[in-house]
């Protein structure tokens, strides 16, 4: 629902930085796939209790991938850029679910639930360019409700508070079956 907001203040931000990035050579992908490294090594440590060095992980791997984001290149990004990050961000995501289940098994319910729902607002999202004529971003409230923003707020809201990470989890996972049901609906509106 943010991300847009979120996306113009951060290209602003990263606008420097990612000039002296692509200096020394670094393309998206490779920001793409750094980032991807660093957030996924969230895993390990939120597995061990390590839940704010977790959380650190997860906001270096999340900036990597603005800063894949706000790489200026004279070309448009390859469509095999665009594939690896759309499959790596989903990979990625479903990860943390994961390690708070392996933290936490008494709750691994809630994670798997949470993993549910983040597969299928992936699911919606990616089968929206099946779509003639797209719904895009600009879909109304319901179906742009959980970006990679709020799936970052909650992320961290898990690590912080770690003893809450079942709410957190049955709550973001709920939104995301709310956002996919409205993504649905207005697909089913668009039918020729």
């Amino acid at each position: 629902m943010l991300d847009p907001l979120i996306r113009r203040y951060a290209s602003r931000l990263l606008a420097a930085p990612t000039v002296r990035i692509q200096a020394l050579g670094a393309s998206r992908v490779m920001l793409t796939v750094a980032g991807f490294m660093v957030g996924v090594a969230a895993v390990p440590a939120i597995a061990r209790h390590a839940y704010f060095f977790g959380l650190v992980l997860i906001a270096a791997g999340r900036l990597a991938d603005a800063a894949a984001s706000a790489v200026t290149l004279p070309k448009p990004p390859e469509p095999f850029g665009v594939y690896l990050r759309q499959v790596l961000d989903m990979t990625w995501t479903a990860s943390v679910p994961f390690a708070f289940a392996l933290a936490q098994p008494d709750r691994a319910l809630a994670a798997m639930f949470l993993m549910l729902g983040l597969t299928a607002r992936a699911a919606a999202l990616t089968s929206d360019a099946k779509l003639p004529g797209r719904l895009g971003d600009a879909v109304g409230f319901g179906a742009g409700l959980i970006g990679k923003f709020e799936i970052f707020v909650a992320f961290a809201l898990a690590c912080v508070f770690p003893d809450w990470s079942s709410i957190v989890a049955y709550g973001l996972g709920m939104l995301c079956f709310v956002m996919t049901g409205f993504r649905v609906a207005l697909a089913g509106q668009h039918r020729p």
